[in-house]
């Protein structure tokens, strides 16, 4: 595994830029299609249309200390789902709405106008969220990320247009659990 320097909302970013290259227009999950997920470390769980592919991917720290971002990603037709979770090592300093609104900032340079739509920060499961909807290329994209401690989780979909509160989605976002 190769060791790489990037922020979660920021390898989030390039997985909605890859995404983007030609989705069909249609999200569809039958009810008996979704999978809960239970994360490698034991510390997640989710909700996804169906089995997502999982990779681990080893990334450094500000100061250079290793760890590992856990990646789960389910596509098909128009549509993206994606979890990413990570433990921060002691050196990453962590002030929740300063951390999570980094990440936002970072990924809404890649989306049309350079920003969010709509952010609304809130609270699950007691700690700090953010849930974020935006647009690139005429494609919906959402992005809810929560810190408890020092593990940030983030939740990103990509889809057809206006997409991005829908039942399936709302359904992922709902499902979220952080151990």
């Amino acid at each position: 595994m190769r060791l790489r320097t990037l922020p979660l909302l920021v390898a989030a970013a390039l997985l909605i830029a890859t995404a983007l290259g030609g989705l069909p227009p249609r999200v569809a999950a039958s009810e008996a299609d979704w999978h809960g997920l239970m994360s490698e470390d034991k510390a997640v769980q989710a909700e996804f249309p169906s089995a997502p592919k999982y990779e681990p991917v080893q990334l450094l720290s500000g100061q250079g200390f290793p760890y590992t971002m856990h990646q789960y990603v389910f596509e098909k037709d128009a549509a993206v789902f994606q979890l990413q979770t990570a433990v921060y090592p002691k050196d990453v300093y962590i002030q929740p709405q300063f951390n999570i609104q980094a990440g936002l900032d970072s990924t809404a340079k890649g989306l049309d106008g350079g920003k969010w739509a709509d952010v609304d920060w809130t609270r699950h499961q007691g700690h700090v969220a953010a849930d974020a909807v935006g647009v690139r290329a005429g494609h919906a994209v959402r992005v809810f990320s929560v810190l408890k401690g020092q593990r940030l989780v983030t939740l990103t979909y990509v889809g057809p247009a206006d997409s991005a509160r829908s039942e399936p989605v709302q359904r992922f976002i709902k499902s979220l659990k952080v151990m």
